[in-house]
């Protein structure tokens, strides 16, 4: 789905119990679980790698439950040191959320840095 210049990170991720579907059509926010006492959420949007072979969901085979995703690289300009911000909270090990408005809706964690921006 994504060009391979524009992945940023891998994640394991776990989905939560939620009525939201894993697809990589999902746009959701990515919040990074260092910001759980404030209200920064992030444009990170997932490519799942770990995909089912019978769900689809729109024109999407829907993510498994617990896999693997590739993060893209932020696709708004750096405004307002947008890209310092995220920089500074990529790391190996970090914790993460996929959230749609206030609802976890997976939990995630990075394993690998892909390639810079």
């Amino acid at each position: 789905m994504f060009d391979k210049e524009d992945y940023y990170f891998r994640v394991r991720y776990r989905k939560l119990d939620t009525q939201c579907k894993l697809s990589n059509g999902l746009r959701s926010d990515l919040k990074f679980e260092s910001d759980a006492g404030n209200r920064y959420v992030f444009a990170l949007y997932p490519e799942f790698e770990t995909l089912s072979e019978e769900n689809i969901v729109g024109g999407e085979r829907e993510a498994l439950d617990e896999g693997t995703a590739i993060i893209r690289k932020p696709i708004y300009e750096d405004k307002d040191g947008y890209f310092d911000m995220i920089r500074e909270r990529v790391k190996v090990g970090q914790r993460a959320y996929l959230v749609g408005g206030s609802q976890k809706v997976a939990e995630l964690e990075i394993v690998e840095l892909i390639n810079e921006f």
